[in-house]
């Protein structure tokens, strides 16, 4: 019993965990296309997961964000064969700058699984 309070104590601490960059679409919302510059994009998220420069001057930056958190009844034998392992809620904001390094479009997409 004691050891499978240890096993249980164990995959709690370990039951949640996250990657990557989270932005706010309060954030995102108050950016302009047009307007808001490249570097007040890296000031107010921070540096990015990805960031590409194309041949013609244009900047793509990509902040992806994870959350895995696990289904504690697949610790239960039988029952867990039965459940979803996890629970993964996921977002991506890409941002596309033109070749003067201004904000020309973004996009912000979720995901649950």
């Amino acid at each position: 019993m004691a050891c499978l309070i240890k096993v249980f104590n164990a995959f709690a601490l370990t039951a949640c965990s996250t990657m990557g960059t989270k932005v706010d679409p309060n954030a995102l919302a108050s950016f302009t296309k047009g307007k808001t510059t490249y570097s007040e994009v890296i000031t107010a998220l921070g540096e990015p997961n990805q960031s590409t420069v194309n041949a013609n001057g244009e900047k793509i930056l990509t902040y992806s964000y994870s959350k895995t958190r696990m289904n504690p009844a697949t610790m239960i034998p039988l029952v867990g064969l039965f459940v979803t392992p996890a629970d993964i809620k996921s977002s991506t904001v890409i941002l596309n700058f033109d070749k003067n390094s201004v904000l020309s479009d973004y996009s912000l997409s979720n995901g649950q699984y």
